[in-house]
């Protein structure tokens, strides 16, 4: 299916959320068995597709280097207090093979959800991790010039970055996937992207993955990249005999060649350092905002000004928002309630694409890592869940998909008061409806002006109606366009404003 523009994605913890539905419910259940009207509800929320998160097959060994890791372990006993042995699992990014999990039913299970979200129009993500597979990836036996090698002494020297994927007698040295700035994933073996051969193998994988959903995350897609690949590994990446010269990067080549066959598939980046641009100059639809996440928690307004204002000819419709993800600490424990709910609305309504996490809209505290197969009883926020269903639905109409989006300028409402920069305001226009955002991305009551377009307003009686919080205002469009709307707004307050106007007699 194709996906709309500006989509909401809804990731889920997909090995958890199965087993919740079947302790719910009192049945087995697979992949192929999630109760329809589940999934209709996460449409009906205003939802435009569900990624998938760990589907595929998970590693034995990854589940005993999970288990032996005391690091892993306290971190497990501090998110599920009554841990059980059997609550630790392989983590879904240390991939053993590209083939949906057994216990979720395998390829046959995912085609009947991907047909039945299909059917209540919504979209499906999966993973692709390129950066590395888990240590006993059928590829560490039949292919291990796949991978970056090392020596019998690179491993004694440094055990936390190599290990033997062979024998005592037939060492084969393989690195551990890692990235620049931290020790290497022990459960996970890195791929060489400068070997031809690995190159055409990843695309096989994700020619085979573009033909099980509509699109892809790609995990930490900016580690395959040349210059950072080059940056970790250096010489040890060029085969013996190989010339050491530049090359094509692997996702600007894979992802023509996907497209090539599935023109609608869509490429998502996980994406940090600044590496946004360049990803999606290399072909990415849409890439993690990372530092939009890191202002909004620090509640940097001036940065996220700019930022915005920076981006606008540039790359914003092609990142992907969020203010919470598995990776992340949960919103409801980082932000507070109502800057929580600002910032969610900050990010929803710029133009690009909104990931929420399951957990997010019910106020959830407690981070689940991703080794877990089991998550702790929480009571949900009532407020929380209420504003996340009015946001999404809101936000769900065409305008936020089709609509054409325009950043406005505000001024002091008096002489020193400089509390109007401590505002956000944005509007989405389409097929004759207008919606204003204004936020005060603040912990301070602050007032502004904000000017609105005369072709807009002037010479009508506008109502000004808030989705977020039920309130309706009566304005004259003449003061709009020429003084301004006037904004007197409570710490992190915010507003949702959808506009009906009418001409005034005599005008």
């Amino acid at each position: 299916m194709i996906l709309n523009s500006n989509p909401s994605v809804y990731e889920i913890n997909t090995r958890i959320w199965v087993d919740d539905i079947a302790n719910s419910t009192g049945r087995k259940t697979d992949l192929s068995s999630i109760p329809d009207e589940i999934i209709a509800e996460i449409k009906e929320k205003g939802f435009d597709c569900i990624w998938l998160m760990g589907v595929w097959e998970p590693s034995p060994a990854g589940r005993e280097i999970a288990a032996a890791h005391q690091g892993l372990r306290d971190e497990f006993k501090r998110s599920l207090q009554d841990l059980e042995e059997k609550d630790i699992i392989a983590s879904p990014y240390a991939v053993h093979d590209y083939n949906v999990s057994e216990k979720l039913g395998g390829n046959e299970a995912l085609k009947i959800f991907r047909e039945k979200a299909a059917a209540h129009g919504l979209g499906l993500i999966l993973d692709f991790v390129p950066n590395h597979t888990a240590t006993d990836h059928p590829w560490i036996k039949e292919h291990p010039d796949y991978y970056v090698r090392g020596t019998y002494q690179d491993m004694v020297r440094d055990s936390s970055t190599f290990f033997n994927a062979g024998t005592d007698s037939e060492p084969v040295i393989i690195a551990h996937g890692k990235d620049p700035y931290f020790p290497g994933w022990t459960d996970t073996a890195q791929l060489n992207y400068f070997n031809p051969e690995l190159k055409k193998a990843a695309t096989g994988v994700l020619l085979k993955i573009a033909g099980m959903c509509d699109g892809v995350r790609c995990d930490m897609a900016m580690l395959v990249m040349n210059g950072i690949h080059y940056q970790v590994w250096g010489d040890r990446l060029f085969l013996e005999g190989q010339a050491k010269s530049s090359r094509e990067e692997f996702w600007a080549s894979a992802i023509k060649f996907i497209k090539k066959s599935y023109p609608n598939f869509k490429f998502i980046a996980e994406a940090y350092w600044m590496q946004e641009g360049p990803l999606q100059e290399l072909g990415f639809d849409y890439t993690y905002d990372k530092a939009l996440y890191d202002w909004l928690k620090n509640g940097d307004v001036k940065r996220i000004s700019s930022y915005i204002r920076e981006g606008l000819d540039r790359y914003q419709e092609k990142c992907i928002r969020f203010i919470e993800n598995h990776d992340e600490p949960r919103a409801a424990q980082t932000f507070g309630t109502e800057h929580n709910k600002t910032a969610a609305l900050v990010a929803a309504s710029l133009p690009g694409a909104m990931l929420y996490h399951e957990g997010q809209l019910e106020g959830k505290k407690i981070r689940i890592p991703v080794q877990l197969a089991r998550r702790p009883f929480e009571e949900e926020s009532q407020d929380l869940k209420s504003y996340y269903d009015l946001l999404i639905k809101a936000l769900s109409n065409e305008t936020f998909h089709k609509g054409k989006w325009a950043l406005y300028n505000q001024r002091s409402a008096w002489e020193g008061n400089y509390t109007h920069g401590n505002f956000l305001i944005w509007s989405w226009e389409y097929n004759g409806e207008f919606w204003l955002m204004a936020a005060n991305f603040s912990p301070f009551r602050s007032q502004c002006y904000v000017t609105l377009p005369a072709e807009k307003t002037d010479g009508k009686n506008c109502s000004l109606e808030d989705m977020l919080g039920g309130n309706s205002y009566e304005r004259d469009g003449c003061a709009l366009c020429r003084q301004g709307l006037y904004l007197d707004m409570k710490p992190w307050g915010r507003h949702l404003f959808k506009f009906s106007m009418e001409e005034q007699e005599n005008f």
